[in-house]
């Protein structure tokens, strides 16, 4: 559960933007409200009619009207980026899973990729050619739109797998995700899990 007492401090007194660190539960909550207040007074509303920041009980507190969000503020659009790739640069992101998946296995998780959110691409490429790109450090633009639209579309229960059976490290997935640009808030919140600072020996 979320501290309210402090999701109505940030929401008043937000920290500086920090793209080198995870914002708490709290920060994304204070976040979510001030922007749902800016998108309401940019469409002509009244936050005060929809119950928005100090209008709604979330920072008004007791007695004011129950906030609902139409989503979860931990995954609303923009709540998350990808932690700096140095982040995954470490012994335990650069390994790939022990033992290693074979190549067939390899092959049928990223058909299965392929076929499940790269249908109707002009010149789709095969599970062995897609599992080639999602491992290389550099990208041809068109690479870089189909990993991309893999991530889009992506079932989150499918994340792990670019672990195993896919056989890509930590690191390899989260360059695939910043080559691609990738922002979608599931895929980024999931990576950053497995950040750590650089300069971080643990």
């Amino acid at each position: 559960m979320p501290d309210i007492a402090k999701i109505r401090r940030l929401y008043f007194d937000p920290p500086p933007a920090d793209l080198e660190r995870l914002p708490s539960r709290e920060e994304l909550y204070a976040r979510e409200e001030r922007q749902a207040v800016e998108r309401c007074l940019l469409s002509g509303g009244d936050p005060r009619e929809d119950a928005l920041g100090e209008h709604g009980s979330l920072i008004g507190g007791p007695g004011k009207p129950l906030r609902r969000f139409t989503w979860d503020p931990e995954f609303a659009p923009g709540s998350h980026t990808p932690l700096p790739l140095p982040w995954f640069d470490h012994p335990r992101t650069t390994s790939r899973p022990d033992p290693p998946p074979s190549a067939e296995e390899v092959r049928i998780f990223f058909g299965h990729l392929a076929a499940g959110h790269l249908a109707g691409y002009p010149g789709r490429p095969s599970g062995a050619e897609l599992s080639r790109i999602f491992r290389a450090a550099r990208m041809t633009p068109v690479q870089r739109d189909q990993v991309w639209h893999v991530f889009a579309c992506i079932h989150l229960w499918d994340l792990p797998g670019l672990l195993y059976p896919g056989g890509l490290s930590v690191y390899e997935v989260a360059r695939a995700i910043h080559l691609s640009e990738t922002l979608r808030p599931h895929v980024t919140a999931w990576i950053n899990l497995f950040g750590a600072p650089p300069n971080d020996d643990t």
